[in-house]
């Protein structure tokens, strides 16, 4: 894996990831003499030999040797040969594919756990993450476009039959999906708790599925902090860098939009005391954010997950999300929604495969199958479905306070930004509604009657006029 610490000094002389300083032993320092020589250069690596210490093999880099192909391709073995004694007897076909599949699904697992814990390192070493946004959103937003590809790649096993699947099934049990161990690592590392998983908590992986350095491995992802504390950290920092306090903020919006609300619909025609029961009902649903104590029920009965304060400003951060000291931060609230729902999506989509392909029987790993899988596409297993839920607590800008910059230069920052004064918006009085047809029918009837009389009554007087005339 790649050592790269986006953090570290240009200058330093050792990083191991090759795009960053590549560094080969045994080249000259005269490049020109390399090629006239058409020497290549030298690709050392480490292979385990028969004896109990390791064997340094020396070999050209090219294509091969660089992504050691030969290692990653002899990776895939069937099992389901006809004589399980004997490997030169064919497989069956679908085996060759379904492997591929999975090996993939590892590959595209270990990306995104190295995008992961790139973003996760960010924030552990850096108090002020501001500088690092535009490279966090980019890893956020490689993690999220993986994540599609693989909803895609879900599609690829649907070409396969339920039958097809079921010649070579008998024969990979007891292993399954899920005990992958980096899909469990991710979950973890993302902030997936036991207190939002519906089964198989994680004493269950550690102690039961996983041994030995697999176990490690899970317990010591356990013990390092998930990026949802992290962002939950983060939030809090930019709560507390602002000149004011966001929630007296807007709960004194909150108090002018039901105000105007409960007004506008007095004056419209609504009834003044069901204009009173509703004022009440919003007022109820936004004290769950800005009373501490509504908050606290919410965290304690597991319906939140982060700080009321961390929530405040994840608001604050949606409500103001065009200010320029917001933009940035909005977009990772936005792409953590988004690798979420991808995630989501990807459960179902995997939930469906599985019905499709073996109905309700038990999986090959001693789980329910699919009715174990479907309670994994509760949103309890949404790590920032906080963040979702901040939608609920939005209101109309035109309630909200304007900010300006009070910076002498013209960077803008959460500290720098002051409030104005606030402007009540004008009571909108809505038009007459129409009458109903039936009332409107009954009126154009009318005016139809008092016209067909007034036209008598013109002619009358016009006839009586000509009689008159020819009367003399």
């Amino acid at each position: 894996m790649c050592d790269f610490d986006p953090t570290r000094n240009k200058t330093a002389t050792t990083m191991s990831c090759p795009f960053m300083q590549p560094t080969f032993d045994n080249i000259p320092n005269d490049s020109s003499d390399n090629d006239l020589t058409g020497e290549s250069p030298i690709h050392t690596t480490t292979q385990n030999g028969n004896g109990s210490h390791d064997e340094i093999v020396q070999q050209p880099l090219n294509y091969s040797t660089y992504l050691r192909t030969n290692i990653l391709l002899s990776a895939l073995k069937c099992l389901s040969h006809t004589n399980r004694s004997d490997n030169s007897t064919p497989p069956v076909h679908d085996e060759h594919f379904f492997i591929l599949i999975h090996q993939v699904f590892e590959l595209w697992f270990k990306q995104i756990l190295f995008e992961i814990d790139s973003v996760r390192h960010i924030f552990d070493q850096n108090d002020d993450v501001i500088p690092f946004l535009f490279n966090i959103n980019l890893r956020l937003k490689r993690t999220a476009t993986i994540w599609n590809m693989l909803i895609d790649q879900l599609q690829l096993l649907e070409s396969m039959t339920p039958m097809e699947f079921l010649e070579f099934r008998e024969f990979i049990t007891p292993a399954s999906g899920f005990q992958s161990l980096q899909f469990r690592i991710i979950e973890m590392k993302l902030g997936l708790t036991d207190a939002f998983r519906s089964s198989y908590k994680t004493n269950y992986f550690i102690r039961t599925m996983f041994k030995g350095e697999q176990a490690n491995e899970l317990e010591s992802a356990v013990r390092e902090l998930p990026l949802l504390r992290h962002v939950e950290r983060w939030l809090e920092k930019i709560y507390d860098s602002t000149s004011f306090d966001f929630n007296d903020v807007f709960k004194s919006a909150i108090q002018n939009m039901i105000e105007h609300e409960k007004e506008e619909k007095i004056r419209n025609g609504t009834d003044a005391e069901a204009a009173e029961g509703n004022a009440n009902t919003t007022n109820e649903q936004f004290k769950k954010m800005t009373d501490p104590n509504e908050y606290r029920k919410l965290l304690d009965n597991n319906e939140r997950r982060i700080s009321q304060k961390a929530m405040l400003s994840a608001l604050m951060i949606s409500h103001y999300h065009q200010e320029p000291c917001f933009q940035q931060a909005y977009e990772m609230l936005s792409l953590l929604m988004d690798i979420d729902g991808l995630m989501a999506s990807w459960r179902y989509k995997h939930v469906v495969l599985v019905q499709r392909q073996i109905g309700r029987k038990p999986g090959t790993g001693g789980t329910g199958g699919f009715s174990y899988l479907k309670e994994t596409i509760s949103d309890k297993y949404q790590v920032f479905a906080d963040l979702f839920n901040v939608s609920s607590y939005l209101i109309p800008q035109r309630f909200l306070p304007k900010f300006v910059n009070n910076a002498q230069t013209s960077t803008t920052t959460a500290s720098s930004l002051e409030l104005q004064p606030y402007s009540q918006p004008p009571i909108i009085c809505k038009k007459q509604s129409r009458m109903p047809k039936y009332q409107s029918s009954s009126n154009l009837n009318q005016y139809y009657q008092i016209g067909f009389f007034f036209l008598l009554f013109v002619t009358g007087c016009l006839f009586g006029i000509l009689f008159s005339r020819f009367a003399r």
